[in-house]
């Protein structure tokens, strides 16, 4: 399988900075700041485009791991209230949920900001990765929330919008950075360029534009992977995966009974008598129909709450680990709801199924292989996908469960 991972701002810019000569870097008004005024759109757009997308990618694994407990991926085994609230679904305007949604804002103004300033330097792969961040940032807003909000301009801030316009405006934006991305040549370009498809596919499936979604899908190539890498920087965590943080770290991310019985036994079996490592008298550990892409580990202790036991999910193993945020899979996913061919989904709902240890559909419901779509589709994607089909857009959609402790 191809993967295509995008190196981490930070060590970008490291990279950028040696081989700049010492006596040009030093060189500006104020060693402490690049001031609006005085920015160069070609000497500094990358380091201001890649700051941008360091912004975004320490802002999304917060919102997943929030998105995980709201939509009973994991249980909250945290002791903060305002936490617990998630898991609940009960969260108040006064929920500190306000300042993630606050950080997608500032991620999306700051790549919008920067495209600005680097726009008069042409078509490079600096533009093409600000409207990319920003055209990411606007559709996890329209995916996670009910209302964003875009300024009209760059001196005209403007009201809420819905979570439809959200998604056109993350289409607007990540079709300039595919159009951008294309006419350059190079892994970066070409990373970005399908990754920026993905995403607009999936705006355009969840704002129920079918026809638009299939078309951008059927452009991403099927073994196409895009991740979203971290840093294990023992001096700066903000820089590590978020999913770790609050298995290793915050200790309060616990996986289920539904998802250990999956990893067990390939299907969740209520009612049995549990074990305390996680398996049950109805599904036995690591039995021979279990699903291989499901893992949990039992640390022996109760969760940072001191009720939940801690079974720590298996996805994250470490600070450094990527998030994966578009693949050639999910295209395939998006492309084959919004064409609807029965026949056609089941034979991906199938093929997937032999992945997971599973026996093979054979309806040809609509319905039924709509939802299980949605079951499938939200644990190859693994981001704010869980949220949009939870709560929808433009039609009413089937409440789901999904399966942040799998990964293909």
């Amino acid at each position: 399988m191809i993967t295509l991972n995008r190196v981490a701002a930070l060590a970008l810019v490291f990279g950028a900075t040696a081989l700049t000569a010492c006596d040009d870097f030093l060189d500006v008004k104020n060693e402490n700041s690049l001031e609006a005024d005085a920015i160069d759109p070609e000497k500094d757009a990358t380091i201001l485009s890649l700051s941008a997308y360091q912004s975004f990618a320490n802002t999304i694994g917060n919102s997943y791991v929030h998105i995980a407990w709201f939509t009973n991926e994991a249980r909250v085994g945290d002791t903060f209230p305002t936490r617990n609230d998630i898991g609940r679904r009960d969260i108040p305007e006064t929920s500190t949920e306000g300042g993630q949604w606050s950080s997608l804002h500032s991620t999306m103004q700051y790549a919008r900001t920067t495209l600005r300033q680097i726009e008069p330097a042409g078509n490079t792969i600096d533009l093409a990765r600000a409207y990319f961040t920003a055209g990411y940032a606007m559709l996890m807003i329209g995916e996670i929330y009910c209302e964003g909000t875009i300024a009209e301009d760059w001196t005209t801030p403007r009201g809420p919008i819905s979570s439809a316009q959200m998604a056109d405006s993350a289409v607007a934006y990540l079709t300039k950075a595919n159009t951008i991305a294309k006419g350059i040549t190079g892994t970066a370009a070409s990373d970005i360029a399908n990754a920026s498809m993905v995403g607009i596919a999936r705006a355009n499936l969840q704002a129920g534009k079918k026809a638009a979604a299939s078309a951008a899908a059927a452009q991403v190539p099927a073994n196409f992977n895009y991740n979203v890498l971290h840093i294990d920087d023992v001096g700066n965590r903000a820089l590590g995966n978020d999913l770790w943080s609050f298995s290793e770290s915050r200790i309060s991310f616990v996986v289920g009974d539904e998802w250990r019985d999956m990893a067990n036994c390939g299907e969740f079996r209520p009612g049995a008598a549990r074990n305390i490592n996680g398996s049950s008298s109805l599904c036995p550990l690591n039995s021979a129909t279990g699903d291989p892409r499901i893992s949990y580990v039992d640390m022996g202790r109760v969760a940072q709450d001191g009720v939940l036991r801690f079974y720590r999910q298996n996805k994250a193993k470490g600070w450094g680990d990527p998030d994966r945020l578009a693949s050639g899979l999910e295209a395939r996913y998006i492309k084959v709801e919004a064409d609807g061919i029965p026949a056609d989904m089941l034979a991906l709902i199938n093929e997937r199924r032999l992945v997971g240890k599973q026996a093979p559909l054979t309806t040809l419901n609509p319905a039924e292989l709509i939802v299980e779509l949605m079951e499938q589709r939200a644990s190859v994607s693994v981001t704010s996908v869980a949220m949009a089909q939870l709560c929808g857009i433009s039609c009413p959609r089937a409440t789901r469960t999904t399966r942040l402790v799998s990964v293909s």
